[in-house]
């Protein structure tokens, strides 16, 4: 199963942003998400150790620690937890074929080259962006 750790956290930032001012709880967020209130806390109290949710004075009073325009997809994406490349090489291949012995090693190099490009891509990519395309989605739906 893939793992949905930074498709979910960009889920929660949003939601909070969208939400802006008003009182939210863990149990509204997890309900767009369709998971659970406890997902959702963990997910927060990443973000609060990360300093992108701003500390609270109340457990309702949830805000951004900075403006969604500051927020890269590249911030997010190196906070997660157990961060992990995007994409993996098997290692486990026979040192007595000719392509199993040099596949890691050239698999490597080129993943190297995807996950340098997909993280410039992720600087350039703001909070802000999927905010703007969510609410021209919510716009055009209704």
């Amino acid at each position: 199963m893939a793992n949905t750790q930074f498709s979910d956290t960009i889920h929660v930032l949003v939601y909070i942003a969208y939400f802006k001012g008003k009182k939210m709880t863990s149990q509204e967020i997890a309900s767009s998400l369709e998971t659970s209130p406890s997902l959702i806390r963990k997910i927060m109290a990443n973000l609060k150790h990360s300093q992108l949710l701003a500390p609270t004075h109340g457990p309702t009073q949830l805000a951004l620690a900075r403006d969604p325009a500051d927020i890269t997809l590249r911030d997010v994406y190196a906070i997660l937890p157990g961060q992990q490349p995007l994409l993996n090489v098997d290692h486990h291949t026979s040192d007595n074929c000719p392509i199993g012995i040099v596949m890691p090693q050239i698999l490597t190099h080129y993943y190297s080259e995807i996950q340098a490009a997909a993280e410039a891509k992720m600087a350039k990519i703001t909070l802000q962006d999927i905010l703007n395309d969510a609410t021209l989605l919510q716009r055009i739906a209704d």
